[in-house]
């Protein structure tokens, strides 16, 4: 167990409040510092910054750093300042949770497991079949807004469930669904006003919505890392659905190495792509190339596969569980080594 322990000024604040995201990882963060030894600085690195606290920390010379990225994603490319300062005073740093190699597990995946309801297969299945696709989307990342403008252009927006949230200071509205969820325990864990599109966590959302939309498009919270995977993606393989994503460049990798079918055959690999505007583009072609298709029949050759989906779940918690038991064992021997995928 270790005393030395980060937390940045802005996450102090934001776990002074209650939510499901923050309750649940307080547990892993409790969990994973008594881990540690005396000697080890455990840093929760979300939203970290250089601050007096990190200083006086360092000065204490700890002989490891544990870096920890759980709910939010790993960020050594946004927050690089923060991330030099701890490569640059303590020579042995270890990343766990959203970074590459041995140290990975998913906070996320031991979110889903908690908090979202236990669908059946006939609650979700594609029932009333009126629209080729649904994106939801509620904070105006830009690869979120460039892809919504794309199904603008492409004359894309009748065929689809779409949302995305506005910007009042621009006067920029926000797109709604007409019929939405009206309660969720995600709108705890932000600022949310009343009339604001919901931060809908743990479900697939209303599921007149759901049952009514056939290819569900995920636009994953960053595209600039390589491992965050929150609760969108899982949301259609829970939900009986095929998909496809836009986010960070290794999502598909660690699907496969799950043993998630990512519909290779039907949409392609164009999320290989290292450009997230062709990653785009790959969406909106495909999106105008089923434009017409018969939907019953599309979903009725891809059911057998998407039950398969689902029911792997139940193997991916435990593996992100085992993944997590490892990461504790390899941070008390002392002896975690990288592997990359």
């Amino acid at each position: 167990m270790t005393n030395l322990v980060y937390y940045s000024s802005i996450y102090k604040r934001y776990i002074e409040h209650y939510n499901i995201i923050n309750n649940l990882e307080l547990k892993y963060l409790k969990e994973l510092s008594n881990t540690c030894s005396p000697t080890d600085l455990f840093i929760n690195s979300i939203w970290g910054e250089v601050d007096s606290t990190l200083i006086e920390l360092v000065k204490q010379r700890p002989s490891r750093a544990i870096v920890y990225s759980g709910m939010d994603w790993e960020n050594t490319v946004c927050r690089k300042e923060f991330h030099d300062y701890i490569n640059k005073n303590i020579k042995n740093v270890i990343h766990i949770g959203n970074s590459e190699g041995v140290g990975y597990f998913s906070y996320w995946l031991f979110f889903v497991k908690k908090y979202f309801p236990l669908y059946s297969i006939e609650q979700v299945e594609l029932k009333d079949p009126e629209y080729l696709f649904m994106c939801l989307n509620r904070k105006r990342h830009s690869h979120r807004v460039k892809l919504v403008e794309r199904f603008k252009e492409e004359n894309l927006i009748e065929h689809g469930i779409i949302s995305l949230g506005g910007d009042p200071e621009k006067n920029i509205p926000q797109i709604s669904l007409n019929v939405d969820i009206t309660k969720t325990d995600g709108n705890n864990a932000t600022n949310y006003k009343s009339g604001e599109i919901p931060n809908d966590i743990s479900s697939v959302g209303n599921l007149i919505n759901w049952n009514r939309s056939l290819i569900n498009i995920v636009t994953e919270t960053t595209t600039h890392t390589k491992t965050f995977i929150s609760e969108k993606t899982w949301k259609p393989i829970i939900g009986l659905r095929p998909f496809m994503i836009v986010g960070d460049n290794k999502i598909y990798n660690y699907l496969k190495e799950y043993g998630i079918d990512t519909f290779d055959d039907i949409f392609g690999t164009g999320y290989e792509s290292p450009s997230v505007e062709n990653r785009i583009e790959w969406v909106i072609d495909n999106l105008k190339r089923y434009s017409n298709t018969n939907l019953v029949e599309m979903y009725n050759q891809l059911y057998p596969r998407l039950v398969k989906n689902k029911l792997q779940m139940q193997q991916i918690f435990k593996v992100n569980n085992k993944n997590y038991q490892e990461v504790k064992n390899l941070i008390q021997t002392n002896s975690i080594n990288r592997r990359y995928i």
